[in-house]
């Protein structure tokens, strides 16, 4: 269902949180005073900086800023070339935070970047080996980058948390493609039915001795052993154990221990015993590299205004980002060709998969198969659906099923027909997401 112009943007953290690719009407004319502003206010101070860095100085490398946005407390510019950025960056940011601050009578911060298309297409995009860092996630990726490097460092045990889309995961992966060591990865989900599993079988102390190996821990949306109080107590006796051992772990949840529900005190007093971050939704800076990564090329080329136009409104999640990307590039039919997956798609997939699978009861290689019985079939259906909600394509998610991208549009079209009727379930399975 695409979003209407009425839908607007809701307030969620004093900064706004525009959901939709489409703001509102009022919306959109507030962008638009506000840049009005941004660019007088850098008209108004344009006598002081010259006066303070001379004629010269002035006309070579801040005359050529453009103001792009300002939020949170941070005056975002553009440069013509890396260089400039990282010179003005370097010598004059201080001046400009001064300046700024003076004219609109608060303190204001300075974030400067150069402008895409002078910078490599390789410099825009983002994978497993380049992680997008801006003041949302810096504090957690110094902290891994600090483990990778080997340094000392008080605990080895670190918490991430932080709301959905703030690039947990994605940080973790790249963290685990870096290390050189084994590292032993399970989500929640996978966490919760694996000790299930051994509860049944009686190898409890088996699995426990293995979650406290050698091997490097992560443990990711931790969240998902909330209200599985006997799981709790297993888990606060591993990193017990792993702490003893002076072995790294690393754990990322949607809530603070505090704020987990039904949270056992002896893994509230664990999780709390190391590093514990929070990661912000991203920033400016970080959903422009976002999309201008989606984006590819066209980013550089005809499509830097509509791209600097979606950083600025859609102040969400990265997964909100990317559906305001979609729903844009569907309204446009010329856009409509394949684009640089941010995510790994099968990492996706399967996360999907594996929920889709535990909500209906059915095995996940009965789902991923030929099975035609009602629930399996059904459950494909949604799998479907939430996966191409989630951003992949229906081609990925055919090669993943072993079917047509015809079929998964036929099996996505039939759902779709069903939730128009249904409600109930509709919003049951959004919530999925």
């Amino acid at each position: 269902m695409r979003p209407s112009a009425r839908d607007g943007c809701s307030s969620a953290d004093g900064a706004g949180l525009c959901l939709v690719a489409v703001p509102g009407r009022q919306y959109r004319l507030a962008l638009l005073a506000m840049q009005a502003l941004l660019d007088s206010t850098w008209k108004n101070i344009e006598p002081a900086l010259r006066g303070r860095v001379g004629a010269a100085v002035f006309e070579s490398w801040l005359a050529v800023l453009r103001p792009l946005a300002m939020e949170r407390g941070v005056f975002y510019l553009e440069a013509p070339s890396r260089l400039v950025a990282e010179r003005v960056q370097q010598f004059h940011s201080e001046l400009l935070e001064a300046e700024l601050s003076r004219e609109f009578g608060t303190r204001v911060g300075v974030s400067i970047q150069a402008r895409p298309d002078a910078s490599l297409i390789a410099d825009v995009e983002v994978g497993p080996s380049r992680p997008i860092v801006d003041p949302s996630n810096r504090t957690a990726w110094l902290a891994l980058r600090a483990l990778l490097e080997g340094r000392e460092l008080p605990s080895t045990q670190f918490l991430f948390h932080g709301p959905r889309g703030t690039g947990k995961t994605f940080l973790l992966a790249w963290w685990r493609s870096a290390r050189r060591q084994r590292v032993a990865w399970f989500d929640g989900e996978g966490l919760v039915r694996a000790f299930q599993s051994a509860f049944r079988e009686h190898r409890v102390e088996g699995l426990r001795a293995e979650l406290a190996g050698d091997a490097d821990l992560v443990i990711d949306e931790l969240h998902r052993i909330a209200g599985h109080e006997r799981i709790q107590r297993e888990l606060a006796k591993v990193l017990e154990l792993r702490a003893e051992r002076d072995l790294v772990t690393v754990l990322a949840s949607r809530h603070h221990p505090h704020e987990l529900r039904d949270c056992d005190p002896s893994l509230a007093t664990w999780l709390l015993a190391g590093f514990v971050v929070r990661l912000e939704l991203p920033s400016h800076d970080a959903r422009l590299a976002y999309l201008r990564a989606l984006e590819g090329p066209r980013s550089q080329n005809g499509r830097a205004d509509p791209i600097e136009r979606l950083a600025r409104e859609v102040r969400g999640s990265y997964p909100e980002l990317k559906r305001a990307w979609l729903f844009e590039r569907n309204a446009q039919p010329q856009l409509r060709d394949h684009y640089f997956q941010l995510i790994d798609p099968r990492s996706a997939f399967e996360r999907v998969r594996d929920r889709v699978a535990e909500k209906f009861g059915v095995p996940a290689d009965e789902l991923v198969g030929q099975s035609q019985r009602r629930v399996v079939s059904h459950a494909r259906k949604v799998l479907s659906w939430l996966c191409v909600r989630s951003g992949l394509s229906r081609a990925e998610v055919g090669r993943y099923l072993g079917r047509t991208r015809a079929a998964i549009s036929y099996s996505i079209r039939s759902l779709t027909d069903e939730l128009e009727n249904d409600a109930e379930q509709r919003r049951d399975l959004e919530g999925m997401l």
